[in-house]
């Protein structure tokens, strides 16, 4: 006889459970490998990588920002391949001014390319959306070149076949990147339309690898959610939820505040990347693109062939199961967790009355419970603190991940793994297997309960484990105690964690990075627990502990590990941020360094503790302050400001116009406004109003600031002021590098400039009106 069938019947149920679950968290996984990539000589209807990548490889060969010569470069390019397709092809030439709650204001001259395959009977229209601009210091092979690449091969594709029933318009917008000003100007437009009849699909990418996810969607979708059925990117609601929070834009926020409704897509691994001089055709891969083109042909074909419902479908709650996409109204969610409280509450009673459950270990679980959820984000915040002591440079990725955190993170579950263990040991003394699997529980439907009022677009993840478990609570009390069907019952919570768990975690870690980590370490702890109970009773020797000690010791050395081959080379350079600014009322030139800032090349510049910079430079806002030294050499461009007009409009208040202007190497304007004795009423910039009063929440005098972007031809202002005291303006002119002369040595191959904090030159000057 084999040892496998001498095994108790009992541990034989464990090891099949725990086999199981494996085996349904691979085959969960398998749907985020995406497609292979198609070839140029695919059929002529499909998407192909291999047709869409040389657009990526001629409009990313450099920067692009808006305003640049590469821009209108690429603009140019654009247009002509739209026309050569058989697509009537216009740019749209509009200035636009966008405000933002606690935030400056932006405005700009966009340039957005528009080309349209018209329906041949339907009211309605799919709108694809991507930006062709990008940052000032990345080509922006990803973000956005492949959302554009994937733009030409759909409409190519589309053009292929049969003409729509509804029509599909194609925006390629500019100005994206600094503040989504070609999507304001296109709302803003005649060429918008009709809201009510438009579905959005937006391309986006929040890194450069990686499986694509439709991370938002607007109102009503239940109207359109159906069209990602024919091929289905990993969705989830939550993420929806999540995002909402998140102060994150992108031109779909633009469209969803004029009335549209749509669906973002975005590609959210090897972030270290993202907007930087990384992202580059080097970095671009073909599976990634086919990914984003497939899913967003096969939604446009299904948009476009049927009729687009008007306003008024409702909501859903949508997420992804072995790739098949599950959606149900919205108002569903609170009914199934309430179903899911009051049948395990019925089961739990049951349980209570056949002398099954003692309600002092039910208490006792369910009291202590947080702590491994604490733990976990303890040790994630902990992790997060030791590997940036070992690795500096980590600090300046505090917003995505770094270039290889595979060990650190598979380091941090390990250790989530072991401190949920340690609960185990601790409970396995005070009580048994049914009453850790019934507090588990009753965690789970407080959770639904909640998140179906407050985040309703994430109370699937706890209410399906919670209708799972309750149906194995109820079978496990009549199962022998040395049934192989006991520890699958008692954990049958743990089969839908798994499906709906595992393949958001593999989204959530590399979309958060490490330094939020331990948010995603919460909900592995909460992934874990529906599985403890297969594991009681636990032995009472002391193999269990060192078990548990071995656990922790090799969740600890991969965190080590992870931190320790993660250096900085060529090929994986530590981003830092160095700002060169020169004051005209001063007469002095100062460096100015934020993230990284220890750094030994730029710690040559500046020194001492880092301190707020925003009352000297208002647009230096980073979080932690900057440190600061003194700049010998170089000079870069100077803001200009000229009145041309005043005159009182009665009473209190003034109308003062302004020229604003800068050299021709300057790649924006900002200007700020110190209100505390005069009252800004509002702004105008080229006939655009923008609300007055107070749009920073800033401890400094600036109260009011706008950013004007490629100022090449430079920009008409009117201020409305109430008060006959002067209005102090700080005026900051940019450029997109740093003086060569005002540095001791060139910047060295192992550093790149970060994607929040690039190395750039700021002018300042200060007048009164």
């Amino acid at each position: 006889m084999s040892r496998f069938k001498r095994l108790p019947p009992a541990r034989l149920g464990t090891l099949l459970l725990m086999l199981g679950l494996v085996v349904f968290a691979a085959l969960a996984l398998i749907p985020l490998r995406g497609p292979s990539p198609a070839g140029s000589g695919a059929p002529v209807g499909q998407f192909s990588a291999g047709r869409a990548e040389p657009y990526i490889e001629r409009i990313a060969a450099e920067p692009r920002p808006m305003g640049s010569v590469a821009n209108a470069e690429v603009r140019e390019y654009l247009v002509e391949r739209f026309r050569a397709l058989g697509l009537r092809a216009e740019v749209e030439r509009t200035t636009a001014a966008d405000s933002y709650p606690d935030h400056a204001s932006v405005a700009g001259r966009a340039a957005n390319i528009r080309a349209t395959l018209p329906g041949t009977e339907g009211k309605g229209r799919v709108l694809i959306v991507a930006h062709y601009d990008s940052v000032f210091t990345g080509p922006g092979a990803t973000d956005d070149g492949m959302g554009v690449a994937t733009v030409l091969e759909t409409a190519r594709a589309l053009k292929s076949g049969p003409a729509p029933r509804n029509t599909v318009e194609f925006l390629l917008t500019d100005g994206e990147e600094p503040g989504s000003i070609g999507a304001k100007a296109f709302t803003d437009s005649p060429s918008a339309g009709d809201p009510k009849h438009t579905v959005i699909l937006n391309l986006e990418a929040r890194g450069t690898t990686g499986p694509v996810v439709m991370f938002e969607t607007g109102k009503d979708n239940s109207a359109f959610l159906s069209a990602l059925s024919d091929r289905t990117p990993f969705v989830t609601s939550m993420s929806d939820e999540i995002y909402r929070l998140l102060p994150n834009d992108t031109d779909l926020s633009v469209f969803k505040k004029a009335g549209f409704t749509g669906m973002n897509f975005a590609v959210v691994g090897g972030s270290a990347r993202y907007d930087t001089e990384l992202d580059n055709l080097s970095a671009q891969r073909q599976g990634t693109l086919q990914d984003m083109g497939s899913t967003v042909l096969a939604a446009t074909r299904h948009l476009a062939g049927r009729d687009i419902a008007p306003p008024g479908a409702g909501s859903s709650t949508y997420f992804t199961v072995f790739g098949l996409l599950v959606s149900y109204p919205q108002w569903l969610g609170p009914v199934l967790a309430a179903l899911a409280a009051v049948a395990i509450a019925v089961v739990l009673w049951l349980a209570r009355r056949r002398g099954v459950l003692r309600l002092r270990g039910l208490a006792l679980v369910a009291g202590t419970l947080p702590l491994p959820l604490i733990g976990s984000a303890a040790l994630g915040y902990l992790g997060w603190t030791v590997l940036v002591m070992i690795r500096p440079h980590y600090a300046a990725f505090a917003f995505g991940d770094p270039y290889r955190p595979g060990p650190a993170v598979a380091g941090l579950v390990v250790l989530t793994l072991a401190a949920c263990l340690c609960w185990l040991l601790w409970m396995r003394r005070r009580t048994d297997a049914f009453a850790v699997s019934a507090g588990a529980l009753c965690w789970f439907a407080v959770l639904a309960l909640v998140t179906a009022v407050v985040m309703p677009g994430a109370s699937y993840l706890f209410v399906w484990p919670a209708l799972f478990g309750a149906a194995g609570l109820a079978v496990g009390p009549r199962l022998a105690e040395k049934s192989p069907w006991l520890a699958p019952a008692l954990c049958a919570a743990a089969l839908p964690a798994i499906v709906l768990f595992v393949p958001l975690l593999a989204i959530l870690f590399p979309t958060i990075g490490l330094a939020f980590v331990s948010a995603a370490l919460v909900i592995v702890a909460l992934l874990l627990l529906p599985m403890l109970p297969a594991l009681l009773p636990l032995p009472r020797r002391r193999a269990v502990p060192v078990t548990v000690a071995v656990v922790a010791l090799l969740g600890t050395a991969l965190v080590g590990v992870g931190g320790a081959r993660d250096g900085v080379d060529g090929r994986h350079p530590a981003q830092v941020a160095l700002f060169y600014v020169q004051d005209a009322d001063t007469g002095t030139a100062s460096w100015y360094s934020g993230a990284d800032s220890a750094q030994p090349w730029v710690s040559r510049y500046t020194h001492g503790a880092k301190s707020p910079a925003e009352k000297d430079v208002p647009a230096l806002i980073g979080p932690g302050g900057y440190r600061k030294g003194p700049a010998r050499g170089g000079s870069t461009s100077l803001p200009e400001a000229k009145v041309t007009g005043k005159r009182s409009l009665g009473g209190d208040v003034r109308e003062v116009r302004l020229r604003l202007s800068s050299d021709a190497t300057a790649t924006a304007l900002s200007f700020y406004a110190d209100t505390r004795g005069t009252k800004l009423v509002d702004v105008t910039v080229e006939g655009r109003r923008m609300p007055g009063g107070q749009n920073r929440p800033s401890s400094t005098p600036w109260k009011w600031g706008c950013h004007l972007v490629a100022p090449a031809d430079g920009y008409d202002v009117v201020l409305r002021l109430r008060g006959d005291a002067p209005l102090p303006l700080r005026l900051l002119a940019y450029r997109a590098d740093v003086p060569a002369a005002a540095l001791s040595s060139p910047r060295p191959d192992t550093i790149v400039w970060t994607a929040s904090g690039f190395g750039q030159s700021i002018g300042i000057r200060t007048i009164d009106i």
